[in-house]
């Protein structure tokens, strides 16, 4: 086999099914423990009304979000959605203050990808094995706007098919 086989070699988890994100939704936290790297796609879907919204990523102390942080992050994001729209920005960078979401960065049918290495965490004092959880906080948008994330990890410390749970 060619390429990375997320079922093998990494793990996903939708941390936010499909649903209207109207008056702000947080998704699922999940662990980073025994994975090096988390791709966090942030996928956009049908919009009443192109509404100014936030992103913010935490850190938190367990799977229930407890004593969450907010944390600067890296990003992509599609500048149109749909169709043929399907190339990505150049790398961005978020504070901790989060990223404004806007119809530049995050139109109908768009994508946000953030990406997460393990060592940034650990580089501002997360230990791994007991913290280590990652959630994302989309503002509230006041129209029905829908919205879906799904968390893929990789770089597995120790990968085999039907990985262990990483929102228990």
């Amino acid at each position: 086999m060619n390429g990375f086989n997320i079922a093998e070699a990494g793990h996903a988890a939708v941390i936010l099914p499909p649903q209207s994100i109207s008056g702000g939704k947080t998704a699922q936290a999940f662990s980073m423990k025994g994975y090096k790297h988390a791709s966090i796609l942030v996928a956009a879907g049908a919009e009443a009304t192109q509404d100014t919204s936030t992103l913010v990523v935490n850190v938190c102390s367990d799977a229930n979000g407890d004593n969450a942080v907010a944390i600067p992050f890296n990003y992509y994001f599609q500048s149109a959605g749909g169709a043929g729209n399907d190339v990505l920005s150049t790398l961005n960078s978020a504070t901790a203050a989060g990223l404004t979401l806007a119809a530049a960065n995050w139109p109908p049918n768009g994508l946000i990808v953030i990406e997460i290495d393990a060592n940034e965490l650990e580089a501002s004092g997360v230990a791994l094995g007991t913290d280590g959880y990652l959630q994302v906080v989309l503002g509230g948008p006041s129209a029905v706007d829908y919205g879906c994330i799904i968390a893929v990890l990789s770089g597995a410390r120790d990968a085999h098919v039907a990985s262990a749970s990483v929102t228990v």
